[in-house]
């Protein structure tokens, strides 16, 4: 044992005692042990059960840090005390940077390595406390960090550390908050959770009085672990163009099209037939308040919670990309997920300069600020460490859910609405940097309401839910920067639950907002008809005082309550934005399915109908390609990075067509495909950099498309069927020795028997 430390005999295990630090420790031997548990519905995140080998003796503390041990620590390298707090004896409230300092901090005290425990070795000693000793790792109801970035668990592994970077640390032990805010889960061994590393309790930039994050931390004696070489990538952030060949749309011919934002998961589907879809498993039948923008390179991102409940722990982020010249959105998968935390209302903004910020918040955390943001130079390729806002006055309290609005005034401010905690409203928050953020005192007249700037510099804020004048929509205009508004009654019915109107200034300079004239019996207009009920597209050329309506084509009947809200159809909340090219995007989430609407302004400037048939797919179709051209884009090192071919097509918009492939900087290909007038053929492979298959679309004629996924080696993973984005046909799913697990089978849509192995 090495100098100084003292060690003792204690139930047979191994107790150090630091004669500098006092730090009881216990030695825990190598070992292998099955990690993970659960119930897929409710915590994917810690599936499957799989085989993990600690191939290495460790020492691990027997207690979390005190308090007065990291306050010593603290006051020794920043000379002032630490914004922690006390929590029975140990300290909670640290960032995982604090603690990963700490443990440096003892390594140079110690003249030993110290660190955070791996999440395997946490769980290895919470499953084994009793014998260990470290009987307190579980019945404290305080969280711990992890020296892990969060991952995926793979299905066997020797001393997993997580991958070599992300956006959240593994936290273990009790509940992030109170667990009463959740569908409580019974705490486990197994559970996992995940927040970014600088988050904490911090009084001088907390936004308010209440909450607070119990986290602490304890450490290991040991070498330190190995981590992944290569991080998973969200498809959203894979094969990102960082330029576009230049098209616009035919200003004088309208244009409209209606797509399914994804594939849709049936309402009664459970994580493991979506699995057997090949579909991400934390895709949900519940995917609402999307966050959309165009970025720099033409591409259309959405971001989106998917849930089975609002205000579960288990939502997460899903997030698609319409590449430019494609027809057909990506395959959703998860883009930003605080593992135990409902990470909730995401909001997507690209500022003058070609950057992207995603904000979104966290609304059943105490602890968490308004909203949090992660921003992108490269069209969302990849994205930044999650940043908390800075507060400049006191911040009263906020329901932490971003709208679908942000801008960049004249006045020189952002602002970012979020919806305000009293009542029916929302605040626009305001920043000049994007780092420090001011709270107006005035309140617009609607929760969830949608802004935007007026050409003489005032503000304009229309609807909401929950408030109506005489059954009306209100609108707010500001004139001093937010902090006060003038209310009055727009022609527009009052939102009812469900829906969120969203608003945009377009490139011709009208205004443009799209909404549900669908209201409650109670909340109806006097003078309304049935005739104007359902969705709408309107325009306005006086800065909002007068409305033209056009109806949108293509929406849904509302499925929850529709005798309620008359049958009207819907978009539920909604998004919009304008492409470079022209055409106006509409992001809509009545919940299942979700919808991209897609026209034109001669489109909504004209008197054009829908035309009978074609409920499923109502669309403007191009019929020729000119001329096509083949284009490269490089890596640094000279490699391509991608090949693929298109060209301008008789409606005026860029297309592909041709063979497209990219590339892995070494030069070997990661994916292939072939789209004819921007539409897939064929096979879409994407490939490890082993060259084995990851995934494959089939697509077959009128729509229709099989999706495989692979185990290394090319071995076949799962297998579904598709009509359009609708499940058709039989799933089934295989063990890696290619044995069948389950079939599930689905008629449009709906999962209609199941059979398990």
């Amino acid at each position: 044992m090495e100098q100084g430390s003292k060690v003792f005999r204690w139930g047979g295990k191994f107790k150090m005692s630091s004669a500098k630090i006092s730090i009881n420790m216990f030695k825990v031997k190598a070992d292998t042990f099955l990690m993970g548990g659960g119930d897929i519905e409710l915590r994917p995140d810690a599936l499957p059960i799989h085989k993990v080998r600690l191939s290495s003796d460790f020492y691990i503390s027997e207690e979390p840090i005190p308090y007065d041990l990291f306050e010593k620590f603290y006051r020794e390298k920043h000379h002032r005390q630490p914004d922690v707090q006390n929590y029975q004896g140990y300290v909670i409230g640290v960032s995982w940077y604090e603690a990963d300092e700490f443990c440096r901090w003892l390594s140079e005290k110690e003249a030993d390595s110290y660190r955070l425990p791996t999440e395997a070795e946490w769980e290895y000693c919470a499953r084994n406390s009793r014998e260990i000793g470290t009987d307190r790792m579980c019945d404290l109801n305080m969280r711990e960090w992890c020296f892990d970035w969060y991952a995926a668990y793979s299905e066997e592994e020797t001393d997993p550390a997580g991958p070599d970077s992300g956006h959240f640390k593994v936290v273990r032990g009790g509940f992030l908050d109170d667990p009463a805010r959740y569908n409580a889960y019974p705490l486990e061994v197994w559970m996992r959770c995940s927040l970014p590393p600088d988050f904490r309790h911090d009084e001088e930039d907390r936004y308010n009085e209440f909450g607070r994050h119990p986290i602490g931390f304890r450490v290991v004696r040991g070498r330190a672990p190995k981590t992944s070489e290569n991080s998973p990538i969200p498809l959203v952030c894979l094969n990102v163009k960082q330029s576009r060949p230049v098209s616009r749309i035919k200003e004088d011919t309208p244009y409209f099209r209606k797509r399914y934002l994804f594939p849709v998961p049936p309402d009664n589907a459970s994580s493991r037939e979506i699995l057997a879809m090949g579909l991400n498993p934390s895709l949900r039948h519940h995917n609402h308040s999307p966050g959309f923008d165009v970025a720099p390179n033409g591409d259309l991102i959405v971001s989106i919670y998917s849930s089975y409940h609002e205000y579960d722990a288990e939502v997460g982020l899903m997030a698609a990309r319409l590449r430019y010249g494609s027809e057909e959105w990506e395959a959703p998968d998860m883009f930003l997920n605080a593992v135990g935390v409902n990470d909730h209302a995401p909001l997507i903004y690209t500022d003058r300069d070609g950057t992207m910020y995603h904000f979104w918040g966290w609304p059943e955390l105490r602890s968490a600020y308004p909203f949090q943001y992660t921003c992108s130079k490269d069209s969302g390729a990849t994205w930044s460490a999650i940043q908390f806002p800075r507060f400049t006055n006191h911040a009263d309290r906020i329901v932490r859910q971003p709208v679908n609005t942000a801008f960049h005034a004249k006045d020189g401010y952002y602002y970012v609405v979020c919806d305000a905690s009293d009542g029916a409203a929302s605040v626009l928050w305001r920043s000049r940097d994007l780092i420090h953020w001011e709270n107006p005192r005035g309140r617009t007249a609607g929760r969830h309401s949608t802004a935007v700037e007026l050409r003489d510099g005032r503000l304009l804020a229309m609807g909401g839910k929950n408030s109506d004048i005489d059954g009306y929509m209100p609108k707010a205009v500001s004139s001093d920067h937010g902090d006060s508004w003038e209310v009055s009654r727009t022609p527009f019915p009052a939102c009812s639950s469900g829906q969120r109107p969203c608003i945009l200034r377009l490139q011709s300079g009208r205004l443009l907002m799209c909404g549900d004239f669908q209201t409650k019996k109670g909340k109806r207009p006097k003078n309304a008809t049935e005739k104007e009920w359902g969705s709408y597209a309107a325009y306005s050329e006086d800065e909002g005082e007068t409305w033209t309506l056009k109806k949108l084509w293509g929406t849904q009947k509302r499925k929850k309550n529709p005798e309620q809200f008359h049958g009207a159809h819907t978009i539920g909340y909604s998004v919009c934005r304008q492409s470079q090219d022209g055409l106006i995007h509409v992001i809509t989430s009545n919940n299942h399915p979700c919808l991209h609407l897609c026209f034109n302004e001669a489109w909504l400037l004209s008197a054009e109908e829908p035309s009978p048939g074609d409920p499923e797919l109502m669309r403007s179709k191009a019929f020729r390609i000119d001329s096509v051209k083949t284009y490269t884009e490089k890596y640094e090192n000279g490699n391509p990075k991608c090949v693929y071919s298109g060209g301008i097509a008789d409606d005026g918009r860029f297309l592909l067509h041709g063979e497209e492939r990219w590339f892995y900087p070494s030069g070997d290909l990661m994916t292939y495909c072939t789209y004819k007038m921007g539409e897939r053929i064929g096979e879409y492979i994407y490939y490890d950099r082993t060259g084995d298959k990851i995934w494959s679309w089939e697509y077959l004629e009128d729509h229709n498309a099989i999706y495989r996924t692979y185990y290394k080696g090319n071995v076949l993973k799962s297998t579904g069927r598709y009509k359009g984005k609708i499940a058709q046909g039989m799933a089934q799913s295989y063990s890696r020795n290619g044995a069948l697990v389950s079939e599930v089978l689905f008629d449009n849509g709906k999962m209609i028997k199941e059979t398990i192995r």
